[in-house]
């Protein structure tokens, strides 16, 4: 079987980690590899985690028609840009892949939206929906029925209890914990080890224990 090539849109950090599951997969025995990176900074030739940067973003078009990418450039605050960034590309849908760490648990009948990460050790319960682009790194919790939108960002080790929804780009930072039936707003952050126990407005910022409004994302005339 051919093996499924892989490129990372992003960089050292997150699309580092999206790189070393592809490999990780492919030691399982999956047909999949990884060809490279895309990067706006990095020289063509130059490597990011052992695998060469094949051009800018812009440079997805130039690559065979049965590459399929993942895009991992999460940052706080800067959520909106970005998912603008790579709308802008025009990937088409089945151009983007999902991977799933082999030692992630995902229940049967889970929704996993194109272009989603799914990480070691996290737990994604049955009922939730995972948009496209979401990205659940390394030992979180999605429990069940839980909504997460495009492009959300669920951080390492934070929970996410039943029936919440994070709206679209929304940030979950490093051990956060979202109670049951709360709502997150559309690129809305949440801080380092945080406590959501009410809604949070979408681009705005909040933290401490409970979470509390602290701050605003940049933005401009977001979308509908």
């Amino acid at each position: 079987m051919k093996a499924r090539p892989i490129v990372v849109i992003g960089g050292l950090g997150s699309g580092a980690i999206v790189a070393e599951a592809v490999r990780d997969l492919a030691a399982t025995g999956q047909a999949i590899e990884l060809v490279g990176f895309l990067n706006d900074l990095v020289p063509v030739g130059a490597e990011i985690a052992g695998a060469p940067v094949l051009g800018p973003f812009e440079a997805w078009d130039e690559c065979p028609a049965d590459t399929q990418f993942i895009s991992a450039i999460p940052k706080p605050k800067e959520s909106w840009g970005r998912y603008r960034r790579i709308r802008s590309l025009g990937i088409p849908p089945q151009r983007w892949g999902t991977i799933v760490h082999p030692r992630a648990q995902v229940a049967r009948g889970v929704d996993l939206g194109c272009g989603t990460y799914v990480g070691p050790l996290a737990t994604v319960e049955t009922g939730a929906t995972l948009g496209t682009h979401a990205c659940v790194r390394g030992g979180s919790y999605i429990s069940h029925d839980v909504l997460l939108g495009e492009y959300v960002f669920v951080g390492p080790n934070a929970c996410v209890l039943g029936r919440s929804k994070l709206g679209d780009g929304a940030y979950v930072g490093a051990n956060a914990v979202c109670r049951e039936n709360v709502s997150v707003g559309r690129f809305a952050v949440i801080g380092i080890g945080a406590a959501v126990i009410a809604d949070v407005a979408e681009f705005t910022v909040a933290a401490g224990t409970p979470a509390r409004v602290i701050g605003h994302v940049p933005s401009d005339s977001p979308e509908p």
